[in-house]
């Protein structure tokens, strides 16, 4: 059974796994939707505490903080994200500095812009969609 008929009319934007996600949540779109809504929240908050860390010039810190977002976009299929933390994880387990990572860290940051609009606008969708099924 393939995820468009098992997740009951409810079908996932291009740029996420959709079947990544069917296996993880099956049909039931109220746990997708809570998982994205509490994911946002909290990638949120720890981006903004990114942004402090790297005000201060602490890359571990930074290294670390995405660390521990990495998996929240796997959970919401979003792999590709989840190669780019790597990326720059690896980066900045070299030694360095802030301006030794400022580019990478430009460049993270905006695929970090980019993918929380897309997930916000995803999460909004499927309450929209879930609401209709209540």
């Amino acid at each position: 059974m393939g995820y468009d008929e098992s997740f009951e009319g409810y079908e996932f934007s291009d740029s996420f796994d959709r079947q990544f996600l069917f296996d993880l949540y099956g049909d039931d779109c109220s746990a997708a939707e809570d998982i994205f809504g509490s994911s946002l929240i909290q990638i949120q908050e720890e981006l903004a505490s990114i942004m402090e860390k790297a005000a201060i010039g602490d890359v571990e810190g930074i290294r670390k903080t995405f660390h521990k977002i990495k998996p929240l976009f796997g959970y919401m299929g979003l792999l590709s994200i989840q190669d780019y933390v790597q990326e720059f994880e690896d980066r900045c387990r070299q030694p360095a500095s802030m301006e030794d990572i400022r580019i990478p860290f430009e460049n993270i940051m905006e695929i970090m812009r980019e993918a929380i609009a897309r997930v916000r606008q995803e999460h909004q969708k499927l309450k929209d969609f879930n609401n209709r099924r209540a």
